[in-house]
C-alpha cells in the first residue's frame, strides 16, 4: 500500500541581485495578503551581523513577522541543508514570502538530490560517520588556510576532483568551491556524478518573482547603500565584532563588507580603499546573482512560475492572488 501524496508547501519567491529593492516587495505583498517573510539570505542568518546584512528594521518586523534570519552566532556553522529543512518547516504553517538574493537557500529549500544535502552535518556536531559539522568545520578552515597561503588553490584542487562542478564556480568564490570540495569528499565522487544519478526533486509549490531594475539602477542603489551602511555605524559593528572575539577565521566575517572593513581595521587599507572595494566587490557579486537566477531556475520550474520585473510597481499582485489561493499541488511520495 502506497502512501497518500502529500501537498508541497506553497510560497512566493522575491529574489534578483542585492540592493534590487526585494525588501520593499515583500513587504508590501505581506502585508497586502497577511503572511510573513522568510528571510533567504546567507548572512542575515548570523548575529550580530544586522548594518552590513540589510537585516529587516525593528519597524518593518513590527509590521510583518520575520523568520530565519539571527539563527547562529558568527563562529558557528551554518549549511544550505539547514536553511532549506527550517524554510520547509515554516512554509508547513502556511504559505508565505521568500525574500533574499542567497540563490542557494532557495534551491536547498525548494528541492532535493544527494548532490545538494549539505545540511545533515548541521544539525548534528559530531556524527558517528565522521561527517558532523565539526568535520566540516574542520574542513572548511583548512582550505581556508590554504587558500590563504596560496591563491587559486580551492579551484585547482576541485578542478582536479570535478572539472564539470569547477567550470560553473567562479575561481575567487571561494565558499562556493569549498563546500562543492566537502560534497565531493562526502561522497567519494565527484558531485557532478551524483546529481546526474539523482535529478532535483521540488519539495515546495513556488511562484518566483526576479526583481531586476538593470546593471545602472542596481549598481547605482549599491554604491548609496554602502554609505548609508557606513553612516549608520557598519564599522562600529565590525569593531564590535572583533571586540567579542570573532575575526576572519570565521566564515561569517569573511562576508562581503566584513571582510574589507576587517582589513581596514588591521590598517591594510584606508576607510576610503576599504569602501571603494566593498562598492566594487558587491557590484560584482550582483551580476553573479543576476546571472545565477538566469540559469539555475528554468530547468527546476515551469516557465510560467518564473516572473521577470524591472521595478516593484510591476508586480504581478493578481497573479500573486491567484496563486495563493489557489489548492495546494500533490507531492507524490518517492
Amino acid at each position: 500500500m502506497t502512501d497518500e501524496p502529500k501537498p508541497k508547501p506553497k510560497a512566493v519567491a522575491i529574489v534578483g541581485p542585492t540592493a534590487a529593492g526585494k525588501s520593499g516587495l515583500a513587504l508590501e505583498l505581506a502585508e497586502r495578503f497577511g503572511r510573513s517573510i522568510l528571510c533567504c539570505d546567507s548572512v542575515q542568518v548570523y548575529r550580530g551581523l544586522d548594518i552590513g546584512s540589510a537585516k529587516p528594521s525593528d519597524e518593518h518586523r513590527r509590521r510583518v513577522p520575520h523568520a530565519l534570519l539571527d539563527l547562529v552566532d558568527p563562529d558557528q556553522p551554518f549549511a544550505a541543508g539547514t536553511y532549506g529543512e527550517l524554510a520547509r518547516a515554516q512554509l508547513e504553517r502556511g504559505p508565505a514570502i521568500l525574500c533574499g538574493g542567497t540563490g542557494l537557500y532557495l534551491r536547498a529549500a525548494g528541492w532535493s538530490h544527494s548532490g545538494n544535502e549539505d545540511g545533515a552535518e548541521a544539525c548534528s556536531p559530531d556524527r558517528a560517520d565522521g561527517w558532523g559539522e565539526l568535520a566540516r568545520a574542520r574542513f572548511d578552515r583548512e582550505w581556508i588556510d590554504r587558500e590563504a597561503s596560496d591563491a587559486g588553490a580551492v579551484h585547482r584542487a576541485l578542478a582536479a576532483l570535478d572539472p564539470e562542478t569547477a567550470a560553473g564556480i567562479h575561481p575567487r568564490n571561494v565558499v562556493r568551491a569549498v563546500r562543492a570540495l566537502w560534497l565531493c569528499e562526502r561522497h567519494g565522487e565527484p558531485i557532478s556524478a551524483v546529481r546526474r544519478r539523482d535529478p532535483p526533486r521540488p519539495l515546495l509549490d513556488l511562484l518566483m518573482i526576479v526583481l531586476d531594475p538593470g546593471v545602472a539602477a542596481v549598481d547605482e542603489a549599491i554604491d548609496s547603500r554602502c554609505e548609508a551602511m557606513l553612516t549608520r555605524g557598519w564599522l562600529g559593528e565590525v569593531e564590535n565584532l572583533v571586540a567579542a572575539g570573532y575575526d576572519a577565521r570565521h566564515k561569517a566575517l569573511r562576508s562581503l563588507g566584513y571582510r574589507e572593513l576587517l582589513e581596514h581595521l588591521a590598517g591594510q587599507t584606508t576607510l576610503a580603499q576599504a569602501t571603494w572595494a566593498i562598492k566594487r566587490a558587491t557590484r560584482q557579486y550582483a551580476r553573479r546573482q543576476r546571472t545565477y537566477f538566469r540559469h539555475q531556475f528554468p530547468d527546476l520550474l515551469l516557465m510560467d512560475r518564473i516572473v521577470h520585473i524591472d521595478h516593484p510597481a510591476a508586480c504581478p499582485t493578481a497573479r500573486v492572488a491567484e496563486f495563493l489561493a489557489s489548492p495546494l499541488s500533490e507531492l507524490q511520495p518517492s
